[in-house]
This record gives structure tokens, C-alpha cells and sequence, in this order.
């Protein structure tokens, strides 16, 4: 390899490196705030957690979207399209999370679970890109 496309390639390594850990953390703290609703008595967390963990999936988000703008390294894994995909994922994930945002009162547990299970898929999916890619 010359050396552009070795700095192309060490520049996507470390936006989907951090992209990585953005949404990772993102995950992690949306774990924390899927507490309450395995348990009917507690309130929803109160807006600033909340808009700390939009922001860490917004955040990753956009910077997976812009490891992707610059383009994907060759694979020979068969693993070209799991950028995109987990992508896609992340950003379903992110509608239906600005959707429960939006709610008044405490969404349905099904809502929060769907949205949960879209951000998991896309994180296996980026982990899975990270492993093999």
C-alpha cells in the first residue's frame, strides 16, 4: 500500500474505533436506563441522563456516518456491507428513540424494547465489522 491509502485506512480505523466506543458507551448506558421499566413502580430517569445517552448515540452515529463517507477498506471477510447496515441500525434506533423522547408519560415497554433490540443489533453488527474487517 502507498502511503494515502495507508493514511485513508489508518483515518476509517479510528473514526469506527471511536465510533465503536461512542455507541458501545451509548449501549451500556441505555442498558442502565432500561432499569426501570423491569420494574413498574419506577419513574422514568429524570431528562439530563436521558439526553446524555441520545447524545452519545448521536454522537457515535455520526461518527460511524463519516467513516463511512470516507469509504470502507477492502475486506475479505464479506464483510463490505455491515458499515451500512449497522448504520441503518443505529439510525432506526435513534428515530424511535427521539420518538420516546417525545412522550409525556412512560412509553410502553415494547417501544423501549424495540428500540433497545434495533441499537443491539447495530452494535453486534459494528462489532462484528470491527472483528473481522
Amino acid at each position: 500500500m502507498d502511503g494515502p491509502a495507508l493514511r485513508r485506512d489508518a483515518a476509517f480505523t479510528t473514526l469506527l474505533d471511536l465510533a465503536f466506543w461512542a455507541l458501545g458507551a451509548a449501549v451500556l448506558f441505555g442498558a442502565g436506563l432500561a432499569l426501570p421499566y423491569l420494574h413498574s413502580g419506577l419513574r422514568r430517569p429524570p431528562w439530563p441522563v436521558r439526553l446524555a445517552h441520545g447524545g452519545l448515540g448521536t454522537m457515535g452515529l455520526a461518527l460511524l456516518l463519516l467513516a463511512l463517507h470516507r469509504g470502507l477498506p477492502p475486506s475479505t471477510m464479506g464483510t463490505t456491507g455491515f458499515g451500512p447496515a449497522a448504520a441503518v441500525f443505529f439510525a432506526l434506533a435513534l428515530v424511535l428513540g427521539l420518538a420516546i423522547a417525545l412522550f409525556r408519560v412512560r412509553p410502553p415497554g415494547v417501544v423501549v424494547a424495540f428500540h433497545a433490540g434495533l441499537a443491539i443489533a447495530g452494535f453486534v453488527v459494528l462489532w462484528t465489522l470491527l472483528s473481522l474487517g
